[in-house]
C-alpha cells in the first residue's frame, strides 16, 4: 500500500462513520485494514432474537470490500456500489465475535465484482457479492 491509493484518503472517514462507530465496527489488524473487519455481538448491533442483526452481514461485507478495492485504485477515485446480495446461512449471539473478509472477483470496464464473507467461530454465518461502480481520476 503506498500512499497514492485510494485507502489513504477514506480510511479514517470510514471508520470514524457513527453508524460504524455505533455498530462497534473495528478492523481486525489495524496495521492491514484490507484484512477484515471484526465486531462484538452486543445490544448495540443485536436483534431482539439475541442475534447480530441480519442486515448487519451485507454492511459488513460492502465495507470490507471497499476498504480492499481502496487499497487497489488510485487517490482520486470513486466507488459506489450499485448492486448487492447476501445469503445468511447461520447466526451469531450476542457475546460472540464475527470477522469478515473479502475478495476482488474482478476489476476493469468501470466496475469491481467483489465477494465476502461473514465468520463466526471458524463457521460462515454469511455470504456475499457487491458490484461497484469505479471512477478513476
Amino acid at each position: 500500500m503506498t500512499s497514492t491509493r485510494l485507502l489513504d484518503e477514506v480510511l479514517d472517514t470510514v471508520l470514524s462513520t457513527p453508524l460504524h462507530q455505533t455498530l462497534g465496527i473495528r478492523l481486525r489488524d489495524p496495521e492491514d485494514p484490507t484484512a477484515g473487519l471484526e465486531v462484538e455481538v452486543g445490544p448495540d448491533n443485536a436483534a431482539s432474537s439475541g442475534v447480530l442483526h441480519g442486515g448487519l452481514h451485507g454492511l459488513l461485507i460492502d465495507v470490507s470490500a471497499y476498504l480492499l478495492l481502496a487499497s487497489e485504485l488510485p487517490s482520486g477515485a470513486f466507488a459506489a456500489t450499485i448492486s448487492s446480495s447476501v445469503s445468511l446461512v447461520a447466526a451469531a449471539r450476542v457475546g460472540s465475535t464475527v470477522t469478515t473478509s473479502a475478495r476482488i472477483d474482478r476489476l476493469g470496464g468501470g466496475h469491481a465484482f467483489l465477494s465476502g464473507q461473514v465468520e463466526c467461530d471458524g463457521q460462515v454465518i454469511a455470504t456475499g457479492q457487491i458490484v461497484k461502480i469505479v471512477k478513476r481520476p
